[in-house]
């Protein structure tokens, strides 16, 4: 799966995250696309073995950062 500036622009206004620096958009499509990339490839290799694994609850902090 690949991104473009353009939909990294419209995932990050989703989350209210302000992007400032339009170079970090290219880094930001990249390192996402990579990481969807491999997490498919772990699924294809785990294959249902995932759903039997009860995944990690979110943790949030008590404390704003």
């Amino acid at each position: 799966m690949k991104f473009t500036k353009d939909d990294i622009r419209t995932m990050s206004r989703a989350v209210n995250l302000e992007v400032t620096d339009e170079s970090d958009l290219d880094i930001m499509a990249i390192r996402l696309s990579s990481l969807l990339e491999v997490m498919e490839t772990i699924e294809q290799e785990m294959g249902e073995e995932m759903n039997k694994i009860d995944p990690v609850p979110p943790v949030y902090p008590k404390e704003p950062f």
